[in-house]
């Protein structure tokens, strides 16, 4: 009898150990590519459509009054011009370093020997195929391969994980 009752605490204690375990969320994959496909949406669209969408979508939440709509408009849709502009010079200042890089990479490439200039190019496919190799690992000590999300429950305070890196 005090066999069976001794398996019957240890198995509800491992039972117990088991349901203790941390269950953290995980960050889906569909999910970390998400502002940037937002931001694709909205480049598509004239400010004055991204001012309406905003502003229906805050009036569900917080029941504006016609006058506060009218004021929420226009602050939006001034945000949405600003946004408009900042994009438009950001991408014509890539544009431009992408050019000015490419420029430079040809004229270190006229520096160099054929045989030279061979050497440099496997080293770029060998670091290319590194880094979509390294791309590829799974997180360590997952199962899933997926990165644990850290909630912070105050933000004043020092979260044990933050601590330790």
């Amino acid at each position: 009898m005090k066999k069976a009752l001794s398996f019957v605490v240890l198995f509800a204690g491992l039972g117990f150990l088991a349901s203790a375990q941390d269950n953290t969320p995980t960050v889906k994959k569909d999910m970390r590519h998400r502002d940037k496909a937002v931001q694709e949406r909205f480049e598509k669209k004239s400010p004055e459509e991204v001012a309406k969408i905003r502003t229906e979508r805050l009036d569900k939440t917080l029941k504006f009054t016609d006058k506060q709509r009218q004021e929420v408009y226009a602050y939006n849709l001034d945000q949405a011009k600003k946004y408009k502009e900042r994009a438009k010079v950001q991408k014509a200042d890539r544009n431009a370093m992408r050019e000015e890089m490419k420029a430079d990479r040809e004229r270190f490439k006229k520096l160099l020997t054929p045989d030279q200039q061979k050497i440099l190019a496997e080293k770029y496919a060998d670091q290319r195929n590194k880094r979509i190799d390294r791309n590829d690992r799974k997180f360590k000590g997952r199962s899933d391969g997926e990165r644990p999300v850290r909630i912070q429950k105050d933000t004043n305070s020092v979260s044990k994980e933050d601590s330790k890196s």
